[in-house]
């Protein structure tokens, strides 16, 4: 079903089929539906309660033309047939700017025996299997358990695409597979929810769009593979992976933007108290230390903001904010300014490694912008400075000249300190998420920031955004470990499933209160496995305190770096294998390239393997490979001629 409503009064969730159009192989489904009063719409007012509006005599009508085409689609070797399906909706006085679109989603008509993969931000599995009387959703949740719980957070109830939602939604039961995806689906929120007592899976999706008379949601691609015989569980895993792709694809290609992947990273920076106290000496034990993070393999070093901010202020105190509310995106002269940071970045070149700074889409609400332009501040609802729940730092308008005024002053850091990786903080709810509620037009501004990256990848910047995403690289808190009061995930359940491969290009992050990188948590073998799939996550270092990343175990961890580091260029489509015990990626033309092995196995293949390890061939023997546990092998090139 759909459900409209519009701010001049009136909703829209019950319609007549008035027609069936066909124009060669698209068929169109023309409702018509009767407006019902609906008097609290979007705005708040100044109590914070919903803006009332009074019922007009005139009642007015909405005309949905719903669109249907079917197509045929080839993502690499298999073949899916599906559907394309538009919603355009014609509303004339009764503006709109988002609608609903409710239905269910299933393989067969009922839930039990489905899998559903999603790689999101919610509090799922990454491979959800389902039964008649499971209950889940993914809604954006914090939970926490123990005597010290605080309990549950909800604070989104629907993930937007590619800022925490999956970009694709796959399921899959006996011979078949479906996949779902909008190519360009801009501000798109989702859910998926499953109750105990229903055997259906509910699918929510409400696109935003600017307030229209005659509005055309983006197109919906609905997918479907059958394989003649059952579908076992590493096939499907590599159809997902297939689709993952093929989508993801498909909507870079629309902003022009390139495939960022995750290199070996570490934390290295200071909280507020101890950058104050260091002053613009605070780099120096950083700078000391990136021969040794260079000789381990490590790639990128996120050393936070040292921006004009809060903590640089005097007059300001803990609770006016933190280092993560810049007034301006300008080196804060304290902490060493731009020749400060152009010394620590030229140190960091010499040693190929990446600097990474925080930035994002807002600044502190005392920062002088707003007050020079406060026609540039991002309003919610009820008009209200939009901050995400913070209270201590505002969002800009990305439709407005703020967004030039932003990327102005992203562009000089580069020119005048040498940074040109970007670490965006908040960039689902304090960016893609936002909504221009007070403008006219009431539009979103995905599509905008999208744009933005796209313009800076473009002279030289990278990017590591907080949330699920693929423009650039997640970098973000998904799991917590069993002893944690706090996680969205509980990795236990991704270990248990063995689920790595959702993880594809996108590294986890932990919420502990120790070390995630410890025996039992993510020791060297569990790395060894994240960087087999691509997903290489984030260490910590604080030279400062003289902590290396991994400690005593740092050299297993950057054994893993190096051989990650070797191997990656000729790692471009991950294959998943029966039983699990190891994979393979392919070249640039399908061919065998790189095995990462996880057991002792024996491999059908006329090839010759390398190890990257010690650089000795692989074993072989009539036709067959055999590789070791723990290590990682490249096709030679005489073998791939």
């Amino acid at each position: 079903c759909v459900y409209l409503e519009s701010d001049a009064g009136w909703r829209f969730d019950r319609f007549d089929l008035v027609d069936v159009q066909q124009v060669q192989e698209q068929v169109t489904l023309v409702l018509r539906g009767r407006g019902t009063w609906n008097p609290r719409i979007q705005d708040g007012d100044a109590m914070g309660d919903s803006r009332f509006v009074a019922p007009k005599l005139s009642v007015p009508f909405i005309t949905i033309h719903w669109h249907f085409t079917p197509i045929t689609q080839r993502i690499e070797e298999n073949e899916y047939d599906g559907l394309e399906m538009t919603l355009e909706v014609q509303s004339p006085g009764a503006p709109v700017n988002w609608l609903l679109e409710n239905s269910t989603w299933e393989l067969g008509g009922h839930a039990q025996g489905c899998v559903l993969i999603q790689q999101d931000v919610s509090c799922i599995d990454l491979e959800q299997r389902v039964e008649a009387d499971s209950a889940f959703s993914t809604i954006e949740a914090f939970f926490s358990k123990g005597p010290n719980a605080w309990g549950g957070s909800f604070p989104m109830d629907m993930l937007p695409r590619a800022a925490g939602a999956a970009i694709c939604d796959f399921q899959t039961r006996e011979d078949y597979a479906m996949c779902l995806f909008t190519e360009d689906p801009g501000l798109s929120r989702t859910r998926l929810e499953k109750f105990a007592d229903e055997n259906v899976i509910h699918h929510m999706e409400r696109p935003f769009f600017p307030l229209t008379e005659h509005a055309i949601a983006p197109t919906r691609t609905l997918l479907v593979y059958r394989q003649d015989q059952k579908l076992q569980q590493h096939q499907w895993r590599n159809l997902w992976l297939d689709c993952f792709t093929h989508v993801r694809s498909r909507m870079l290609a629309i902003y022009d933007f390139e495939l960022e992947v995750p290199k070996p990273c570490v934390h290295a920076h200071l909280w507020d108290d101890d950058l104050k106290a260091r002053g613009s000496a605070w780099s120096e034990p950083l700078k000391q230390i990136l021969p040794d993070l260079t000789k381990a393999g490590f790639k990128q070093v996120f050393t936070h903001g040292v921006w004009e901010s809060v903590t640089s202020d005097s007059k300001r105190r803990s609770e006016d904010g933190n280092i993560c509310c810049p007034y301006a995106f300008r080196f804060a002269e304290q902490f060493g300014g731009a020749e400060g940071m152009k010394r620590l970045c030229e140190n960091a070149q010499d040693n190929d490694i990446e600097i990474f700074q925080w930035y994002g889409f807002q600044f502190a609400r005392f920062s002088e912008i707003w007050q020079e332009h406060p026609e540039w501040l991002l309003r919610e609802q009820h008009g209200e400075p939009w901050d995400g729940q913070y209270g201590i730092l505002w969002c800009g308008r990305m439709r407005s000249p703020f967004a030039q005024m932003l990327e102005e002053q992203i562009i000089k850091t580069k020119h005048e300190a040498g940074v040109h990786s970007m670490f965006i903080d908040s960039y689902q709810n304090l960016g893609i998420t936002c909504v221009d509620w007070q403008a006219p037009d009431k539009a979103p501004q995905a599509r905008e920031i999208w744009q933005l990256q796209s313009r800076l990848q473009k002279r030289g910047f990278s990017f590591r955004c907080e949330v699920v995403t693929i423009f650039g690289v997640s970098q973000v808190g998904m799991y917590g470990f069993a002893q944690d009061n706090f996680r969205r995930r509980l990795w236990d359940d991704t270990v248990r499933d063995d689920s790595f491969f959702a993880h594809l290009d996108c590294p986890p992050g932990f919420h502990s209160q120790n070390d995630p990188y410890t025996p039992g948590r993510i020791n060297p073998e569990v790395y060894f496995k994240l960087a087999a799939h691509r997903a290489i996550p984030v260490m910590e270092a604080n030279p400062w305190k003289n902590k290396f990343p991994g400690d005593q175990a740092h050299e297993d961890y950057a054994r893993v770096n190096r051989l990650y580091n070797s191997a990656l260029p000729s790692m471009h489509r991950l294959r998943v294998t029966s039983g699990g015990h190891y994979v393979l990626w392919l070249d640039t033309e399908n061919r065998p390239a790189v095995i990462w092995a996880f057991n002792d196995a024996t491999i059908a293949s006329s090839m010759i393997w390398i190890n990257l390890g010690d650089q000795t061939h692989a074993t072989t023997h009539e036709g067959h490979v055999h590789v070791k546990a723990g290590n990682v092998y490249r096709v030679t090139k005489a073998s791939a001629d």
